[in-house]
């Protein structure tokens, strides 16, 4: 029997997440809105351990409740706010995107359609936040989107990436130019999706291992069925009741909620019942080295213990001279204990030299309990792990390593990202890689670290555009310095600060308040994911100078200012860095004042006290007069006397002629004599 298995098993992202936030310590008791996620093993584990689910928020009354990866309805969160609950948000990153798109549009006005089941916990909880207004659709039929002015399509992130696919096709199709789709099914479930389609058109049966509640599972095994027999198991021991062949070809896929210990018990079934005994006639076939023949370093051997101490172990080869094994060369864990190895016990060594030493020819057992460690390693990397290797040496085309009685090669195309030129700098450095091919007849592998660091970059970017929303604060390095702003990398990525959200007031250089290298707090003003462009702010999280001018000094308080601009009605006094308050010309003296420039000129220092305050309109009312002493009454009188006895200039009349002598007012004053001039009077 020939097995397969998808490279993509075990958890994706949202779900390891969410159960890694079930181990740590929260104010008891602890409850999870619904079931974290959809396989009964899990759930009871969880429950063993004392976190249950529940269903209904008003069922309990104190603790904490973890939601689960699936999101929930917006008025289940706000209830459990009120009740004064420790909420703790799993919600997965990619559900959560969908729910920020989904509230954007609705308020903007779009009638909201999803792509998924109605029943499915992710699409009630994204329906929630278009108030239950959605339509909901699971087919091609899409005659009632074009009775809808705008519409804001999105896809449940297990939905089927193909089926969605033929949806946005059709609209396509159709002309329907008003419906704005955004593909939100999560990538590491398109990825499942089409590893299980290729896998099962390869196979006569298909396992596909995970919980018949699971809905990405459920897709999985309709996928597979489609060009193969596909049976959904969730524990090792339902394999049983299949019919397996001696000649068949059966692939194993896994849903995003099936747990590793289901997975692990599955192949090893598969393993130990269908294939052990050809595993086993193969090992023995690599393992068995004779003793005959040339000595050569490095040759892999089986030895006779005839004697073990302190310094190591001696043993028979089947030559004249014996071996011996140094202690340090007994053990993989340097643990040697002589008591453990008895006269007779078969080992199996390396050969260090084929030159006798001393009388004696040097063996390391240590050596081999490496490489079958390293076989070990092979056997779990088989389902896409990620695994280490040290580089030992570069090759045409890529680079060379071991891993037990393997050969690992790494492709140039396959180190980074971008494909890598100069090898040497790679020689004694630790790659993380996974499989793309195990020869095991030829103990060879081709491995990857570049698609480890795409899905880890795809990762990064989803969680990154799923959490820079608008008015959130984020940590970032200044990376750079330009004439417009600064640039700022915020988990890698760069984001721009304008110069005009730099600071409140005026500055000669941004170098002034963000030095490169170093880093601030900044806050989210604005996030195109379509455009790649983040703009943060940093003068938004600052005290406005305003406010921390009116913190110091309130109405009623007194400060020394200077004179910054005159205008006819009054002069402008800055009382604090960057804000200035109005000295109208009637407060500027305790005499009368009749052009401010007698008074003040730019650049003056003249004591104010503060006699309102307008928070909204940023205006300051100030009066010099009220920091002045009064005047002696005599003087008082003396300037009063003064102001009542300056003669007052006549006013001028102009000559009214007889004929018009009915309009006897002056002309200036007039308003009706402009427009009565041409009219003859009888």
């Amino acid at each position: 029997m020939k097995i397969l298995r998808a490279k993509n098993l075990g958890f994706c992202y949202g779900v390891r997440r969410s159960l890694e936030f079930t181990e740590r310590q929260y104010p008891s008791p602890v409850y999870t809105y619904g079931e974290l996620i959809h396989n009964s093993l899990i759930v009871d584990k969880l429950a063993n351990n004392g976190i249950f689910a529940i269903d209904d928020i008003e069922n309990i009354e104190e603790g904490t409740v973890i939601i689960r990866s699936h999101g929930a309805p917006k008025e289940v969160l706000i209830r459990a706010k009120e009740k004064g609950l420790n909420v703790i948000d799993a919600t997965c990153p990619f559900v959560n995107r969908t729910r920020k798109i989904v509230s954007e549009k609705y308020a903007n006005g779009y009638k909201i359609v999803i792509f998924g089941k109605k029943e499915h916990p992710e699409v009630i909880g994204i329906n929630s936040l278009c108030d239950y207004t959605a339509l909901i659709i699971d087919n091609e039929d899409l005659t009632d989107l074009a009775t809808y002015e705008k519409v804001c399509l999105v896809a449940q992130t297990t939905a089927s990436a193909k089926k969605f696919q033929n949806i946005v096709n059709k609209i396509s199709k159709d002309g329907l130019k008003t419906v704005e789709i955004f593909d939100t099914i999560c990538y590491t479930t398109q990825e499942r999706q089409k590893e299980a389609e290729q896998l099962s058109k390869l196979c006569d049966k298909v396992l596909v291992i995970g919980d018949a509640k699971s809905s990405n599972t459920l897709k999985l095994k309709e996928i597979c069925g489609r060009f193969s027999t596909a049976y959904l198991v969730s524990e090792a021991k339902e394999l049983a009741r299949i019919n397996f062949n001696v000649g068949d070809t059966v692939g194993i896929v896994a849903g995003a909620s099936a747990p590793n210990e289901s997975i692990t018990e599955v192949i090893q079934y598969m393993e130990n019942n269908y294939t052990e005994a050809q595993n086993e006639e193969f090992l023995q076939a690599v393992d068995a080295v004779g003793t005959n023949g040339k000595l050569r370093d490095g040759k892999r051997m089986k030895v006779k213990v005839t004697a073990a101490d302190e310094k190591g172990i001696t043993v028979d080869f089947g030559m004249k001279i014996d071996g011996h094994i140094a202690a340090a060369e007994a053990a993989l864990d340097d643990s040697y204990n002589p008591a453990d190895y008895t006269q007779g016990m078969e080992l199996d060594v390396i050969l260090l030299s084929a030159k006798a030493e001393d009388g004696l020819y040097r063996f390391s057992k240590k050596k081999v309990d490496k490489i079958k460690e390293g076989d070990k390693v092979v056997d779990t990397i088989r389902d896409g792990e990620v695994f280490e290797l040290v580089v030992e040496r570069d090759t045409k085309g890529g680079l060379l390593g071991k891993l037990g009685t393997y050969t690992v090669f790494v492709p140039a195309s396959q180190i980074k990202e971008k494909y890598v030129h100069d090898l040497k700098p790679f020689i004694g450095k630790t790659l993380r890689l996974t499989q793309l091919e195990i020869d095991d007849a030829k103990r060879r592998i081709v491995a990857s670290q570049k698609v480890i660091l795409e899905r880890e970059r795809k990762e990064r970017e989803e969680i990154f555009w799923a959490n820079v929303i608008p008015g959130v604060i984020v940590n970032g390095k200044v990376k750079g310095i330009s004439k417009f702003g600064a640039f700022v990398s915020v988990d890698g990525y760069d984001c721009l600060v304008h110069i005009s959200d730099i600071a409140w007031t005026k500055f000669k250089s941004i170098e002034e308040i963000l030095k490169p290298g170093k880093k601030y707090d900044f806050v989210v003003l604005k996030a195109d994911r379509e455009k790649g462009k983040v703009s943060l702010g940093y003068k938004q999280l600052q005290k406005h100078p305003f406010d921390a001018a009116i913190e110091e000094h309130p109405v009623g308080s007194e400060v020394v200012g200077k004179v910054t601009s005159i205008m006819p009605f009054g002069a402008f006094v800055e009382v604090a860095t960057g804000v200035e308050g109005l000295v109208h010309v009637s407060e500027a003296s305790n005499t009368f004042v009749k052009n401010i420039n007698d008074v003040y000129k730019v650049g003056d220092e003249v004591k104010v006290k503060i006699l309102a305050i307008d928070p909204e309109a940023k205006k300051i009312t100030l009066s010099a007069k009220a920091c002045m002493p009064e005047l002696p009454e005599e003087e008082k009188a003396v300037k009063a006397e003064k102001k009542e006895s300056k003669p007052r200039a006549p006013r001028k009349k102009e000559v009214v002629k007889e004929e018009d002598s009915e309009w006897s007012e002056d002309a200036g004053n007039n308003p009706f004599a402009d427009l009565l001039k041409d009219i003859e009077v009888k």
